[in-house]
């Protein structure tokens, strides 16, 4: 318990005042690869597309309302970063609403690749997480809110099809992770890692093994110091393909479609494009759990923790090649629903267009 105790506490120093600096001492450390904590404003949030840059390279979005730079609230330094979309906002040539960032090409993931990711998500009092089915009114079907972050593949230049490997989201009451199965673009695994607090800073923290064979690839995550998923083995990518990381939000392109009425006349969706919004902070990518604590170095580095307890820190509450990366839908995963209350998920279908 003493153990714990510390460690925890060295956590609260994180959210501390003093640790709100623009550079966190932990930039120093050699093995973090790369942040993404929009410290920089607005010019974190695209053509940083080098190999040792910080920040993102690629937007896609169609308003530039839909990325903001924001000082309340933020969970890391000065700065985090609001995602808005709404009905329409879909790319030329793409489908799905979308306001999302990749990062540099450099984070693009390899077979057998291992990393340590953070990063936090604040879903606002008034989000919320699933919407009507668009194309069963009616009944008790319904469509997901969307996803904030998601690992998907790159086919090395060619037509990438099927679903992205893993996604990150939350309905109505829980945070929700989607395991992809390549061949029928369908969750094989859909999960829910821990309970949604509307308002809260939720701290996320991911041990990855990218592979595409199940008794190699893993993933271990913490959510506010908890280990809601204790080392679970399975293929988070898909055979000859990159695992490369989009942040921001994204959704079915139907949902807030202001001419679909219900029976009785009334809007399904409202009128107003049923915006939806999120607020994301504190990106960090590293080759140990150290690298990505920041000020938690004393804390356990193997996996479930030296105490066993699996807590591994808290969070405040309140160029070339790939360098684009973030290939466009043309039948997204969004299209994919949940019918309450049996949260059942079917027919995910994504399908990407060759990149230009």
């Amino acid at each position: 318990m003493k153990k714990l105790s510390l460690m925890f506490a060295a956590a609260a120093l994180v959210g501390s005042t003093a640790a709100r600096a623009a550079q966190p001492a932990y930039t120093q450390n050699p093995d973090v690869l790369w942040m993404g904590n929009f410290e920089e404003g607005a010019s974190s949030l695209s053509g940083h597309c080098s190999e040792g840059q910080n920040g993102f390279c690629r937007q896609q979005l169609v308003r530039p309302e839909q990325m903001q730079i924001v000082q309340d609230p933020a969970n890391e330094g000065h700065n985090a970063a609001r995602f808005e979309v709404k009905y329409g906002d879909v790319m030329s040539g793409c489908s799905d609403e979308r306001a999302l960032l990749t990062p540099p090409a450099t984070l693009w993931e390899d077979e057998g690749s291992e990393r340590w990711y953070r990063w936090q998500v604040l879903w606002p009092e008034d989000y919320k997480g699933s919407y009507p089915k668009w194309d069963e009114l009616g009944t008790s079907a319904r469509s997901p809110a969307g996803w904030v972050v998601e690992w998907h593949h790159d086919a090395n230049g060619a037509v990438e099809t099927g679903s992205a490997p893993l996604y990150f989201g939350a309905n109505d009451t829980n945070i929700k992770m989607c395991l992809v199965d390549q061949a029928t673009s369908t969750c094989r695994e859909y999960l829910d890692l821990a309970p949604l607090q509307r308002g809260h800073w939720h701290d996320f923290v991911m041990h990855a093994k990218w592979s595409s064979d199940p008794s190699v690839g893993f993933l271990e995550i913490w959510i506010d110091g908890k280990n809601v998923l204790p080392k679970h083995m399975t293929a988070n990518k898909y055979p000859g393909m990159k695992n490369y990381m989009e942040a921001g939000l994204y959704r079915n392109g139907h949902i807030g479609d202001p001419n679909l009425r219900n029976a009785d006349g009334s809007y399904v969706y409202g009128n107003d494009g049923a915006p939806g919004v999120v607020y994301l902070d504190g990106f960090i990518v590293g080759r140990t759990q150290e690298s990505v604590l920041g000020a938690q170095t004393p804390a356990q580095s193997a996996p479930g923790g030296a105490d066993g307890s699996g807590s591994v820190g808290s969070s405040r509450t309140g160029a070339a090649g790939f360098g684009q990366g973030g290939g466009c839908s043309s039948s997204g995963l969004q299209s994919a629903w949940l019918a309450l209350p049996l949260f059942g998920l079917f027919a995910f279908r994504r399908r990407r267009v060759a990149k230009a």
